[in-house]
């Protein structure tokens, strides 16, 4: 049989760094190839989100991409997702008809994981589950309550006790899993998020420098322009040194990479991006700032190795996918003290830890780093030596096994 991955609103071969685009898009890719290659077929559903491109897609030898419009083809931000969800199940069941050919589910993320609960209902399949962001600690870091936070965390309680593994990427995110979802310990794997080290590693490539045309030090930030990715704290850590070491920030040129992508015209342009270029203007900081746009996830290495330093400001970050590439390339991190960051990325050895949503902090760091370029190597060095750690291939063995024990304990 084949088996079945969900992932409603990360499209395994959507662009990077679009608004809803981000590591859950890399992980179900990644994974889903390295099973395919170990001769095991996967069909991953998501939703259909970007109209110019097919309802189905390959994705190595024996595994597809199939896209269901869920009455609603084209985009649609997570926070309207929920009530696509019961139309997109219609759809997936329309889909596996009467005879049901699908051994396992693995369901990526809240939407699909309540997709997935009605699946297991129906047809009985066992489900695997990662979450990728958990609702609590995404409330806490936003401090955000809006009535969707506790819808969010009821379907997610029930999404996660009645899994039949839930994956854990971090040793924090197994204990917030255990004690706040009340998951018992040992439904909770840990396997880590890998990193295609043939792709990323150190190298010449300054391809990045010569599209931008740039011989400063080059401060990166890579990500989708939502509030939780802490862009914001970056452009004021920039103000902060325009202010207290104007030379410095001289020789620095921040390039965003992510986002709006470059041909959208003004009055489409989304609404935090029209407040980063308002911030920019009133600061004076133009000069020190390149948009680049989403970039495909194949071309990212060549950005990282052109870096001087990789930011991650972001409030949270489960795992913190974009940190591990950043070092696996040979490119120190600045990032905040928060979820996974704090365990992948190693405070003095491969970058340096900051306060969540604090300017001050993140501008020391980087006044640090950008003046001391003994400093800064021997983190490069340090960095690259890490990253050559994680490899979706070892996530995608202990993952393989985690299946076989759920499909095992299913027969018995």
């Amino acid at each position: 049989g084949k088996m079945l991955f969900l992932s409603v609103h990360g499209d395994p071969l959507a662009k990077l760094g679009k608004i809803q685009s981000g590591g859950q898009n890399v992980y179900v890719r990644e994974v889903v190839k390295a099973l395919d290659s170990l001769g095991i077929a996967v069909d991953v559903f998501t939703h259909h989100s970007d109209p110019q491109v097919p309802n189905r897609e390959p994705l190595g030898k024996n595994s597809q991409v199939i896209r269901l419009p869920a009455g609603h083809k084209g985009f649609i931000p997570k926070s309207q997702m929920l009530k696509l969800l019961p139309r997109f199940l219609n759809e997936l069941k329309e889909h596996i008809g009467t005879g049901n050919n699908y051994t396992l589910i693995h369901s990526n993320y809240w939407h699909s994981g309540w997709v997935g609960l009605q699946l297991q209902k129906s047809y009985g399949i066992p489900r695997v589950h990662t979450s990728h962001s958990l609702g609590i600690v995404r409330k806490k870091a936003l401090d955000a309550d809006n009535p969707l936070f506790s819808t969010r965390l009821k379907i997610e309680k029930e999404v996660l006790q009645k899994a039949d593994k839930v994956i854990a990427t971090t040793p924090l995110e197994q204990k917030i899993i255990a004690n706040y979802y009340s998951v018992k310990p040992q439904k909770i794997s840990m396997v880590p998020c890998g990193v295609n080290t043939k792709l990323f590693r150190p190298s010449e490539n300054n391809k990045a420098r010569e599209i931008l045309q740039v011989d400063k030090k080059i401060i990166l930030f890579v990500g989708r322009f939502e509030e939780n990715k802490g862009l914001p704290v970056l452009l004021k850590a920039l103000d902060i040194l325009k202010k207290n070491h104007p030379a410095t920030l001289a020789e620095a040129m921040l390039v965003i990479v992510g986002g709006d992508s470059l041909d959208t015209p003004p009055e489409e342009l989304s609404p935090e991006k029209k407040r980063y270029l308002k911030f920019i203007q009133e600061k004076g900081l133009s000069e020190r700032i390149i948009f680049a746009g989403p970039v495909q996830h194949k071309e990212l290495p060549s950005w990282y190795s052109g870096a001087w330093v990789t930011v991650v400001p972001s409030y949270y970050e489960s795992f913190g996918l974009v940190a591990v590439e950043a070092m696996a390339c040979g490119c120190p991190v600045i990032a905040s003290r928060t979820g996974g960051l704090q365990q992948n990325v190693l405070h003095g050895k491969t970058g340096l830890l900051v306060e969540p949503k604090n300017p001050k902090d993140l501008a020391i760091a980087l006044n640090y780093l950008l003046t001391n370029e003994r400093a800064r190597n021997e983190m490069a060095r340090q960095a690259a030596l890490h990253g050559e750690k994680y490899s979706w291939e070892k996530t995608t063995s202990d993952l393989l096994a985690i299946y076989k024990g759920v499909a095992d304990e299913r027969r018995n």
